[in-house]
């Protein structure tokens, strides 16, 4: 069974291919369902307004997929979006959440200091603490069916230490509480590892995170997506290690929504 349900397209401006073109690949290689989950666009929000479609652009969005259900009935295509939480957009995620199939949250940026700070340049315990906080109260809405990429903080983070592992329980232990599936991130490995203190490592997928759901949360659901940009990444090389990688732990993997 062949399906991806973390799925970007050009609109969001650090994609290529249109929304019928990863259709089109899905359909060549046989998948069963594909989810689209670009970025969401926030209408007075310009903190988050880079690369990511506009606001305006979100009918267009939504269009392009009706149009694909319509026009590729062997495939079943699902409408989503990857989105931040943040309070102050509780009531426009509510109306996301009824519009789509399902929402996947991908919590990018945290709020530090009177300043939004990217999750992938974590460098602080602080940041962590404040990441995971902010998972959970987004978990705790109902409104999301998968955690994207749970263990980016270490991204930027220099080594695994008590805090990411106290953070990883949380969150974890958050979405088993609320339904979520955690996502194994095939583009983390697209982008080759790197030195960081505890060695040469991907900045995410993480080892030590995956190592903890295996031995202390195995009924933990998990899914595996390509987050993919490229149409041609649908289901790569690293999509299959991607499986390799929770085989090996013996993870709970989830293949269908």
């Amino acid at each position: 069974m062949l399906n991806n349900y973390h799925t970007h397209h050009d609109r969001c401006r650090h994609a290529s291919g249109t929304v019928e073109d990863y259709i089109k690949e899905a359909v060549r290689l046989g998948f069963d369902e594909l989810g689209m989950s670009c970025h969401i666009p926030y209408e007075d929000f310009p903190d988050l307004k880079a690369l990511r479609m506009t606001y305006d652009e979100l009918e267009l969005y939504f269009n392009d997929i009706a149009y694909v259900q319509t026009n590729y009935p062997q495939l079943k295509i699902l409408k989503s979006l990857e989105c931040e939480y943040f309070p102050k957009f509780h009531d426009y995620l509510e109306r996301l959440y009824n519009e789509c199939d399902y929402l996947i949250l991908g919590q990018h940026y945290i709020y530090n200091d009177g300043v939004f700070q990217d999750g992938f340049r974590f460098k602080e315990q602080k940041q962590l603490r404040l990441y995971a906080d902010s998972v959970v109260e987004a978990l705790e809405t109902g409104f999301f069916r998968i955690l994207a990429h749970p263990d980016v903080f270490m991204n930027g983070y220099p080594k695994w230490d008590s805090v990411c592992t106290e953070i990883s329980r949380q969150m974890i232990e958050s979405a088993i509480k609320n339904d979520v599936l955690l996502e194994i991130n095939a583009n983390g490995y697209r982008k080759g590892q790197r030195k960081y203190e505890d060695g040469t490592r991907y900045g995410y997928p993480s080892e030590n995170f995956w190592h903890l759901v295996a031995k202390e949360y195995p009924h933990a659901k998990v899914i595996i997506n390509s987050d993919c940009h490229n149409p041609d990444f649908l289901n790569d090389e690293f999509m299959d290690k991607a499986r390799d990688f929770a085989k090996r732990l013996n993870l709970n993997v989830v293949e269908q929504l």
